[in-house]
């Protein structure tokens, strides 16, 4: 009986530190794609705000590609300024996520420092406008577990230096895996929300993806499993990973699945006492729609049994949801 005391106790501890709990969130994508070599134009961002709004999101994710932008764009920062002035301005939470890291273990020191610089010059121009404003420090960190545990605290502490008291979110290595989170002790840091990303069964929401290779290859997967509606295995899959997802396809495309794999992460959670969201989930434009919709249902419902916010990725993209008009807020 005292434990659990205790732990609802520290859980609600947890609650008045992030007292703006998001409901089901979404990804605005664009910004991160240092492939289109984008310009940051605040009303163009504003606009697209304010289509999310429309349909009801009111939790909104926004990657960037900081370093690039900083670099070559000499009106990101004020254009930044007036696109967090808006989110203020509507109660919007709005994270800033760092996608252009390019961390490794080559050069770590040099690398870990470009980062923090990049983070103080966002944060001294936001100048304190960050009432409604999350940090994903990093996006899906590949180093080592061992080196992103080390790294992390004084990446944490250049930031607190500038920022006392903004929430940083954090993940694990290999792709926010909530795998590596669920085997990962949470350090040893206040204001710290833990973030995975779910793309499970990955045969499923990545299927015919070109960037993921031949593993990916059969397309026409549908969620659920129905045998009867199964494709033939793409004669490019054979040999690879995407061979042995297949054959287990009748175990992990189902909701029962995600209760499990789902169920493990927030068990963590509260074994930990931490908070937990999920900054990215969602299924690729090469599913069919029925599918698609039937999918992001069933993961938003398991999230909310759990008390998981969830963001979508994306509203317009290979991922894009705009068109699916689902109730997920």
């Amino acid at each position: 009986m005292r434990l659990t005391i205790l732990l609802v106790m520290a859980l609600t501890i947890q609650s008045l530190l992030f007292a703006q709990i998001p409901n089901n969130g979404i990804n605005l994508t664009g910004m991160e794609r240092t492939w289109d070599k984008p310009s940051f134009h605040s009303k163009a961002i504003i606009s697209q705000l304010k289509e999310l709004q429309r349909f009801g999101y009111t939790s909104v994710r926004l990657p960037l590609a900081v370093d690039y932008l900083l670099h070559t764009d000499q009106r990101f920062l004020r254009e930044l300024r007036k696109v967090v002035r808006y989110t203020e301005s509507q109660d919007l939470i709005l994270i800033l996520a760092y996608f252009d890291h390019q961390l490794a273990e080559d050069q770590l020191d040099l690398k870990v420092l470009k980062l923090q610089e990049n983070w103080i010059a966002i944060l001294k121009s936001l100048d304190g406008n960050l009432s409604n404003i999350y940090l994903e420090l990093v996006n899906e960190p590949q180093l080592s577990p061992n080196t992103w545990h080390s790294v992390v605290p004084d990446l944490v502490e250049s930031i607190r230096k500038v920022s006392p008291n903004i929430p940083l979110i954090l993940g694990a290595t290999n792709f926010n895996s909530l795998f590596e989170l669920s085997r990962m002790k949470p350090w040893d840091l206040d204001r710290i929300i833990y973030t995975f990303h779910y793309y499970e069964p990955f045969l499923y929401t990545h299927q015919g993806t070109a960037w993921t290779g031949p593993q990916n290859s059969t397309k026409g997967i549908p969620y659920p499993f129905a045998a009867e509606a199964m494709p033939v295995l793409s004669p490019q899959a054979r040999g690879t990973a995407g061979e042995i997802n297949y054959r287990d396809y009748a175990l992990t495309g189902n909701r029962i699945a995600m209760e499990d794999k789902i169920g493990q992460i927030s068990q963590w959670a509260k074994q930990h006492q931490v908070v937990l969201w999920c900054t990215e989930f969602g299924v690729t434009v090469n599913s069919d729609p029925k599918s698609r919709q039937n999918y992001l249902l069933d993961l938003n419902q398991v999230l909310q049994n759990h008390g998981i916010p969830g963001f979508i990725w994306e509203w317009e993209g290979n991922f894009g949801v705009k068109e699916l008009n689902l109730p997920l807020r």
